[in-house]
């Protein structure tokens, strides 16, 4: 299984056209809701935040007993690709039927530039009713 790190987004990332309506809010509820996780980074459990602009930020959580419990975040610029995924699940009841949501994420200087959604893809949605 091995170790990665965790994304939390508010960039608003797409949603390919083939996407069926019915799928869409389970989408969005995933975003709005989970976080994304990669390997495409240092894989130490850190936690990122895109904000939604496009900008790349590590999050420091202070020690617990701090009574003004703030989130750090410093400005990271990365220039690359990151692939970030997470499932997102149709059905309360059966834990089998879900879907694989995966984005390729392209940063120029430290900003968000393209935003690609990779899974699910159009054949995924043909074997489900």
């Amino acid at each position: 299984m091995g170790m990665y790190d965790n994304f939390a987004v508010s960039y608003p990332l797409p949603i390919e056209s083939y996407v069926p309506d019915r799928y869409r809010a389970f989408i969005r509820s995933t975003m709005d809701q989970d976080n994304f996780q990669s390997k495409d980074l240092e894989c130490l459990l850190s936690s990122y935040y895109i904000d939604n602009v496009g900008h790349l930020y590590l999050e420091d959580y202070p020690p617990f007993e701090d009574p003004d419990f703030k989130i750090k975040r410093t400005k990271k610029y990365f220039h690359g690709h990151l692939r970030i995924y997470n499932s997102v699940f149709l059905d309360e009841e059966d834990p089998k039927k879900f879907l694989w949501l995966e984005y390729d994420l392209k940063f120029t200087d430290g900003l968000l530039v393209c935003a690609t959604m990779i899974s699910p893809t159009k054949e995924d949605f043909d074997g489900l009713h």
